[in-house]
């Protein structure tokens, strides 16, 4: 883990489990984000471009529902303090009555009403759109947001931030077989219906991303001043690239596409597999930060 490399020893089993956290986050949102794909551009999608978003809701949901179910063995392991408290079983029946087992729940809840979004109904929508909530709510729990003084407001406003990245961040997967049409101009008429929407939820990731930063890593002239701070300032370069390339994308290569430029759909399918990266990057480091002691960061 790198906060224990900066802060201290590393210890490989919490390394192994913030590395299981980061799946079941990426599982988690990238769900998500397909299931608010498909409820905003359904109308929009080809038969073959919905049934591959489907696939990649399906994908991420089981890699959501291991990697959250993982989870309680590394959980157990961190209450007990040793390695063999994953094998204490009545310590489960515990997890399950704290506040690890109500976020879990309803994260579980909410990934269950996710598989709703393949229904290509108004009701369908409704609950896919629900589930999204739920699993951002559960995801907001299980963090440090919880124990900040204001807890109510930090819970919601941290709950629209994983919703908002959520949809910039699952978006990214089928959006780019809408780039392989054969008709450019086509693609690019369904490119900017969800560049508009993406730009709207831009707006609330950041905006709630730079509160939950200065609200759990401190003054920003302070940042640099720990091994918190540090990854903070990484996870803000990322995003600072990926918004570059959500730009070259929206400006440059879907205004191609618009005036018939058949080479613009693979360019802009690569910078798309860029942003993907760079994404996963940042919610490796938010794995990170999830799993730091926050007293750490001072």
């Amino acid at each position: 883990m790198i906060l224990e490399l900066l802060l201290g020893p590393g210890d490989p089993i919490r390394a192994l489990g913030v590395g299981v956290r980061w799946l079941a986050l990426v599982g988690a949102l990238g769900a998500c984000g397909t299931a608010l794909f498909l409820v905003f551009l359904s109308e929009h999608l080809t038969t073959d471009e919905a049934r591959a978003a489907r696939r990649w809701l399906v994908l991420f949901w089981l890699v959501a529902v291991l990697a959250s179910a993982a989870l309680w063995p590394f959980r157990a392991i961190e209450l007990s303090g040793i390695r063999d408290g994953a094998a204490r079983w009545p310590l489960y029946g515990e997890m399950l009555r704290s506040a690890f087992g109500d976020a879990a729940l309803i994260k579980a809840a909410g990934l269950v009403l996710l598989l709703f979004s393949r229904v290509r109904t108004t009701w369908g929508a409704g609950i896919a759109t629900a589930g999204v909530v739920l699993v951002a709510l559960g995801l907001a729990l299980s963090g440090h947001v919880p124990g900040l003084r204001q807890r109510q407001e930090a819970v919601a406003l941290m709950a629209v931030h994983l919703a908002a990245v959520a949809f910039w961040f699952g978006g990214l997967f089928p959006l780019r077989n809408i780039a392989l049409r054969r008709d450019p101009r086509s693609a690019a008429e369904t490119l900017l219906v969800w560049s508009r929407q993406a730009m709207v939820f831009a707006v609330l990731a950041l905006a709630t991303g730079v509160w939950a930063a200065l609200a759990m890593a401190g003054p920003p002239l302070r940042l640099h001043q720990s091994g918190y701070g540090m990854v903070v300032i990484a996870k803000s370069a990322l995003v600072a690239a990926m918004l570059l390339g959500a730009f070259a994308c929206r400006f440059r290569h879907v205004r191609l596409m618009q005036r018939g430029d058949v080479l613009a759909g693979d360019a802009f399918r690569r910078s798309c597999g860029r942003q993907i990266l760079l994404a996963l990057l940042v919610l490796y480091l938010s794995a990170e930060l999830g799993a730091a002691d926050l007293a750490a960061r001072n």
